[in-house]
């Protein structure tokens, strides 16, 4: 598993748009757990802070919700039945 980047103080703030889990969580529509298994499972980019807590940038996690959102409506698709007109 590649290592994690940590966060430090002398980062400017606001130099990227990180989020925490629970913001990734409401995003994603999962639970804080879930966002922090796929973290440490490396199915989404983080980066942990010296306090060791996952933080996550926002376009990033913006592309997935994009990629799932794709994903979902091409289930939906796939699974409707005929339409028998």
């Amino acid at each position: 598993m590649e290592p994690k980047a940590v966060l430090t103080s002398t980062e400017a703030p606001g130099s990227r748009d990180y989020l925490t889990r629970s913001g990734v969580a409401r995003l994603l529509g999962v639970s804080p757990n879930t966002v922090t298994r796929w973290a440490r499972e490396g199915r989404i980019p983080s980066q942990l802070t010296l306090g060791g807590h996952h933080r996550f940038e926002r376009a990033v996690i913006e592309g997935i919700r994009a990629d799932m959102r794709r994903a979902g409506e091409m289930s939906r698709a796939v699974t409707k039945p005929p339409d028998r007109g």
